[in-house]
Parts: structure tokens; sequence; C-alpha cells
């Protein structure tokens, strides 16, 4: 059997044949889960979709985002042993027992579906084996990278068949006779012999039992690290005697040959290692390759719908409420910025303080709603609201939530992880001294989104009306839970940290999990630990964010209790309205048309004073509309007397005092509230002087005077030249630009995938001929490193002003993959923008190696 390499130029044609062989139903339910692969410019033939499948960034996503232990665990061990690989090969790998070259038992069925997983994800697809030949299993050549050492091996295994198929003449025949084999016929027979010899484990550990001891320390260094090492044992003549007597007995390859004796070298080309069969045979009863085909033993409980609903209500209600009034307070008092950007620590303190909510909370509240786009950088130091605040406060609760709720499920960071809990190497030196600004710019990461993606479907795992039973260890369950279901999303670049012997580090992985829990908690996703009714709208991750957020806010309309339209009225040394539950839209903008809603947690209390009632009346409402109004907040016809007294005393006060234009007149029929106005300390700056016993003048301007006798307790009005009052109605101080989120996907049409998967499934799709757009045209002519699909994918972006991400190397220099955006083509450069330079960047497009749509995650 000779090798074959995945990564040569039929591995997408290889490929090709794979996605035809699964049909068009198949094909629709692996585009379904990869949609990278669709991302603009769309591909139009099967040979696009292939080319994308096997691209770094989209196999190392769906590695990611996709895939189990045992899924992972076989791709590791698959990129361990040679390719094509042997289907039973794989399954001794793994310690699963075999019957008629076929896996058999419990674990046999769950290596059959995690192949087909992988198969049905375009990761790893069957070849074509010839008849009488096992079936032999091909993996994408990005996947196999993933492993720099699988299974911590130093080199990839070689199978004992290659490398007997080196053996030829007196070499095997020495090896037979070595051995004490006998074969008859020709050399094929005396091949099978000896393969069939080494594939019997408990034979080669017999063998190797009777082995002197220079030979069995040798074996056992290879069998635990796959090559020599520098090593006394490696130069010395024991060394030399162990190479020799396991090479007589052709127990030693060196890559895909035989080593012979005497021929001892180390660090080299021809390093001996162990075959496959005889590393496998060499570790006895233990598995060659970890391999645990079973979910955790996780205390569950059972849980109603109801238990779940009532929760999820209860966490989503708070929520609201917290979001409320932490963005209120943000309203009235906009938060102040650092020097180098974001919310610190005093202003965050304020809010907290101002809102009554917990930290937590208020950092939740506020990374999601910038990137919502509710508030937004002033350019001037300063956080305020967007025009989008204004329609999110008149949307109803369930659209409030949605909005909010899905900013945070695609954001690419934890808005909650205020200091990193550890770094690859340690200690980091350039570790801020405190926590992390709020609303600060950071180097967004993939794999904070693919942690939180998978936590919400590693908890779906647990099935319905299923809960985690540990609440003295819920992250600890968590942890368990994920580093089964998503076992490479458990870290990523801020929570992850170097390990020598790769074993799992639990409290570790309960301190990253820790903030994205209490999060998922604050949002009402995770309740009793269990997946809320709302969580399932959040985990359509590829969808259109439009149709997520209806999807989200149907559900949560229906999780939520009813809005409330009337409120209590609560007399005493102040007049209140207080809400029960959530507040709809239309009884918000009454009461916020009336009183002044409570900035603090819950933001279900608004105030009712004489300077509320003012401005209602300034607004141009009567009594009468003011009595009828609070009676349709109240329910009913009877309002408290103290209520009634206070709106009729703020009807008498107002507009008893007029202000004419200009010279700021003004007059009263009152002609002993002139008076006093004119004796009054409070008002001496405005330098009034009375013109006669019902007018007073002054040099100020009108609002200031307008302003200033407010300020003093009256109400006065202003009046316009033909008598008339001026109606006031003050617009908010909002910021007129709706900020980009900051981790929007670009969200193209969804198409049709059982009706794409037909057309690209069709004879036809392949012999389309693709003629390029003038962009491409410029580009290849410096361009020449990248291939017509990169071309094309990299004129895309420059043509529709897309962020993309590309693979450049400057000479000798190291590739590096840089995110860029706003690009601009002047050839044979590029200027753009990167993610980690505050200047464009220009590149020489023949620098430029490779571009992807995304970066790797």
């Amino acid at each position: 059997m000779s090798i074959e390499s995945d990564s040569s130029p039929s591995a997408g044609d290889q490929l090709c044949d794979h996605l035809r062989a699964l049909g068009p139903q198949g094909l629709a339910a692996l585009l379904a889960e990869r949609r990278d692969a669709l991302t603009e410019p769309r591909p139009r033939t099967l040979s696009q979709i292939a080319e994308r499948l096997l691209r770094p960034g989209s196999v190392q996503r769906a590695a990611t985002r996709l895939l189990t232990l045992p899924c992972v665990e076989v791709a590791e061990a698959l990129a361990a042993l040679p390719t094509p690989c042997p289907l039973p090969l794989l399954a001794s790998m793994l310690g699963v027992p075999l019957e008629s070259a076929k896996p058999a038992g419990d674990s046999g069925a769950a290596l059959e579906q995690a192949l087909g997983r992988l198969s049905a994800l375009g990761l790893v697809w069957a070849r074509v084996a010839a008849a009488g030949e096992p079936d032999s299993l091909i993996m994408s050549e990005a996947l196999r990278e993933l492993w720099t050492s699988p299974l911590e091996l130093r080199h990839r295994l070689v199978g004992f068949e290659t490398v007997v198929e080196h053996l030829h003449g007196e070499a095997l025949a020495a090896a037979l006779t070595t051995l004490g084999l006998t074969a008859e016929g020709d050399e094929s027979d005396q091949r099978a012999v000896l393969l069939a010899h080494h594939r019997d484990g408990q034979r080669v550990r017999d063998l190797v039992a009777q082995a002197p001891s220079p030979a069995q320390q040798l074996l056992k260094q290879l069998h635990r690290y796959n090559s020599t090492s520098y090593s006394s044992l490696s130069l010395s003549s024991a060394g030399r005697e162990g190479q020799d007597w396991a090479a007589e007995r052709a127990l030693l390859s060196s890559k895909d040959r035989p080593v012979s004796s005497g021929t001892f070298s180390f660090y080299g080309e021809r390093d001996p290692q162990l075959p496959a069969e005889v590393l496998i045979a060499l570790r006895g009863p233990e598995p060659a390759a970890p391999f645990h085909p079973r979910p955790p033993q996780i205390p569950l409980t059972a849980v109603t719908g109801r238990q779940l609903a009532e929760a999820t209500s209860a966490a989503a209600v708070t929520f609201l409420a917290q979001a409320a009034t932490v963005l209120l307070s943000c309203v009235r008092q906009p938060p102040a910025l650092l020097k180098d950007g974001g919310i610190g620590t005093r202003e965050l303190t304020r809010i907290t303080k101002a809102s009554g909510c917990t930290p937590a909370a208020v950092r939740l509240i506020l990374e999601c709603a910038h990137t919502a786009g509710l508030l937004a950088h002033d350019g001037q130091r300063q956080i305020l609201a967007t025009t989008a605040y204004d329609a999110w406060t008149a949307r109803e609760p369930a659209g409030q939530y949605a909005q909010l709720a899905l900013a945070w499920c695609t954001m690419r960071f934890t808005p909650t992880r205020t200091t990193p809990i550890a770094t690859r190497y340690g200690a980091d030196r350039d570790e801020p001294d405190g926590p992390t600004p709020a609303l600060a710019s950071r180097v967004e990461c993939d794999g904070c989104l693919a942690t939180r993606i998978a936590l919400l479907d590693s908890a779906a795992a647990l099935g319905p009306q299923q809960a985690l039973d540990t609440k003295d260890d819920l992250l600890g369950a968590f942890a368990d839970l994920l580093a089964w279901h998503r076992p490479r999303a458990r870290f990523c670049a801020c929570t992850e940290r170097y390990s020598y012997s790769g074993e799992r580090d639990r409290d570790h992985e309960k301190a990253a999990l820790a903030p994205l829990v209490r999060e998922a908690e604050l949002l009402g996703v995770l309740v009793r630990g269990a997946l809320s009714p709302l969580a399932p709208a959040l985990r359509h991750h590829y969808a259109d964010p439009a149709l997520q957020e209806a999807e989200l806010a149907a559900c949560a309309q229906q999780v939520l209790p009813p809005p409330a339209e009337t409120a209590r009225f609560h007399t005493g040394p102040e007049m209140t309205a207080v809400v029960d539950g959530v507040c709809s839209a239309r009884l918000a903008a009454l009461l916020d048309q009336l009183a002044d809603r409570a900035v603090r947690h819950p933001a279900s209390l608004w105030h009712i004073t004489p300077a509320s009632l003012r401005r209602a009346l300034d607004a141009g409402h009567t009594t009468d509309e003011l009595l009828d109004t609070l009676r349709g907040i109240a329910g009913t016809a009877v309002l408290p007397e103290q209520l009634t007294d206070l709106v009729q005393d703020a009807a008498d006060a107002h507009g008893r005092v007029r202000l004419t234009t200009p010279a700021s007149l003004l007059h009263s029929a009152d002609t002993a509230l002139i008076a006093e106005i004119a004796a009054s300390g409070r008002l001496a700056p405005l330098s009034l002087r009375v013109l006669a016993p019902t007018v007073l003048t002054s040099p100020l301007p009108g609002d200031s005077v307008l302003t200033a006798l407010r300020d003093a307790g009256y109400a006065p009005v202003h009046e316009q030249h033909d008598g008339a009052i001026r109606i006031e109605r003050p617009a908010p101080d909002r910021h007129p630009l709706l900020p980009a989120p900051r981790t929007a996907d670009p969200a193209p049409e969804s198409p049709d995938l059982a009706h794409l998967a037909e057309v690209l499934l069709s004879p036809a799709a392949d012999q389309t001929v693709s003629r390029l757009s003038p962009t491409e045209q410029v580009l290849a002519r410096d361009a020449q490193h990248l291939d017509p699909p990169a071309l094309r994918r990299l004129a895309h972006a420059i043509d529709n002003a897309q962020e993309t991400a590309i693979t450049y190397a400057p000479g000798k220099g190291q590739p590096l993959t840089h995110t860029i955006h706003s690009l601009e083509l002047d050839p044979p450069y590029l200027y753009a923008w990167t993610d980690d330079d505050d200047e464009v960047s220009t590149f020489h497009l023949s620098h430029i190696r490779d571009v992807d749509a995304e970066a790797p995650a």
C-alpha cells in the first residue's frame, strides 16, 4: 500500500467525489453546518465549495464549534496514523474490538458514529478500496495540522504494511528466519506471514519480553516518544546493540522504510521509529490513543417546562429592569471616557451606585447596548445615547430583550471578564494594573464567541427538561460537559494557558467559564442549571440577524409576562406610580411625560412632582387631559385625592407669570406675585426692573430668565407675540449616528440549501467558466501567489468594502495573518486598516499568499 497525501492537488477532487457521494440531502446538511463555505463571493461550483471546505480557517472553525470529544479523539488518532489509514488500524489504535475487520461492540458503534459525523462535515472521507482491501480513511490536511504532535508523538506513525513492502530478498528471508517463521510461495506470501505475526499483539509482546535489556530500553523509549532522543542511550554501544536486535526482527522503521542493523543514527531523516502495529502491541491492554465514546456521568435532575419558564421570566424581567436603569443613568449623566478610552472604575462605580445593579450587570448592559448601537462615543470623551436608544425604548419588552440578548450572543469578547485569568506562558508582565475598562477597544477573539456558542450547545445536549443537579459545583459540571461536547472550545486566546502534560486543569476551566455562565444567567439564557426556552433562538448563529431577532422576540414574548398597562399610585411624602412586572412601551411613554423615572433599580417606579407636571403642562397638556391620562394609567375613575390636588396645584401655578420677548418682559395679573419676584434675592442676577405693578423686565435672554424662575420654584410660561403660549417639547440629546456593531458579520440573503445542493451536484455545474472581473484582472498581474478563488475573494472585498483576512509574507519573513478593512487598491500596493495598528498599512500584492473571508477561529 503506497502512501497518499491529501495535500496533493487531488485533495479537492477527492473531496468533490465525497460530496457527490453524500447526495443532495447530505450536501445540504453539510452546508447548513459549515456556512462559512457560502460567504460572499458565493461559490458557484462544487470544486469551489471543496476548496473552501479544505481551507485551514474553515476547518479550524468546524473543529472548534461542531466536534464532540469522540470526534476529536478519532481525528487526533488519524493525524498520528498514515494516510490513507485502514479502518482496522484506526480501531486498534483506539482499543476498539474488531470482528471481520469491522469495529464491534458499543465502542465500535461510537467509532462509526464519530466517523459518520466527521464524514458528514467533510473533514474525513473514505477512499474507494480495491476488492479484498479494507476500507481506508483520508482526512483533511488542515485538520491534521491542528495537532503538531498528535498523541504526543514526535512523528506520524507508519503502517507496518508499508514497511514490509520495502523488504525484499535476503532481508525478508532473514527477518522470517530470525523470528522462526516459515513461509511457502513468493515474496508476497512471505510478507503476509510477517504481517500476520506483527499484527498479533500478544506475539509481539512475548517477543519483546525475551529481548535483551538494551533492546527493551530502546523499544520502551520509542513506544513512548516515537523517536530517538539525544541521550546516552542513543550514542552508547548498548543503544546500537538494541537497535540491531530490533532491526533484525523488522520491529523498526524509518519514515516508510525498515531500519537495517548497523545503520543507527539520531535526529535525522533515518531516525528509527516504531510502526503503528508494533506501537499498539507494546501498549498492551492500554489503548494507544484515548477514546471516550460516552459523555461524562453528571448528576441530572428533572425540571418541568413551567419551572424553566418561570425562572426564565424572572431573570429576563430583572435584566430588562436593570438595562432600563443603567441606560437611563447614562442618558442623564453621560459617562466620561478615560484618556486611553473606555469607562474606568470611577464612572462604573458611579453608575453601579446610581442604578442599584451589580457591577457585572452594569458591564454586561453597557457592552450589549454599545454593540446593539444604543450607546456611542461622541468623539469628545463621552458616551452618549444614540437615536437607536429612543427607538429601543419605544419597543415592547420582548423586542428590547431580543435586541440586547442577540448583541451578547454575537460578541467576540467576554464583557464581564475584567482581568485575564491566565496566559499561555504564565504571568504577563504587561498585564494592566486594574480591571479592563468597559467599552474599551479590545482585540476581538473568535474563541470567546466559539466558547459562548459551545456552552449553549453543551447545555442543549442535556436533553429536554433536564438540568444539572450540582448546585455546589455548577461551574465544574459545565466544564465537564463542555470538555466532552466541545473540547476544542474549552479555551480561547483570553483564557488559554500552556500545559506540558496536556491534562485538564478543572479549576482553570471553571475560572474561564465563570463569567460566561454568569452572563448567561443574568440574561436568563441559563436557568436552574439548564438551557432556558430563550436559548434555542440564540444558538442559530448562522441565521440572518433580522430573522434571528424576530425569532428571539417571539420566544421572549411567550416567556415574559404580559406587559403591564396600568400602574398603582402611592401617596406619602412623595407621589409615586409603581408598575408591577414589565412595563409596556405605551405606559412607559405616558409615565415619562408626567413623572420622573427612578434611576435606581427596579425601573418600574416613577415620581410625580410639581416639576414633572409642569413639563407636561409646558408640552400643551390641559388639566383635564392630565387627569384623564392618570385615570387611564390607574385603570380607575377615582384617583387619590393627594394626586388630584397635586395636579390641580400645578395647573393653578402654571402660567401665572408670563414672559414675552423682546427685552424679556414679565407680566402677571397677580400684583403680589410680581412684587414677590422683584424682591427675591435668588433672582437678583436677572437685574429685574419694575415697569408697572404687573410688569417686570430683564436684560437677559428669555430662556435664561425662564430657567432661573423655574429653579426658584415658579412656573412661568413663554408667551409669543400674539399672546399664545409656546409649547415646549424638548428634544433629547442624542448621538445622531448609529455606530456599526463591533461584532456584526455580513448577513447575505440565506440561500435555499436544498436547491443549491441540487445545482452544485448537477453535471453542468463544474463546467461553468467564470470570467475575471476588472478588479480580478488588475490583481492577477501582481498577486502571483493567489489562485483564482483567492483572487475572487480579495476582489470582492475591495469592490464591496468588506473586511477580509490575508496571509502576508514579505520577503523571507514568517507568514502572518492580518484582518484588514477599508481596502484601497493602487497596484502593486494594497492600502488597508488592520485591527492591530492605528494607521493605514501598506501591503505589496506579490507578498500576499492567501485570502480568507474570515480570520482563523
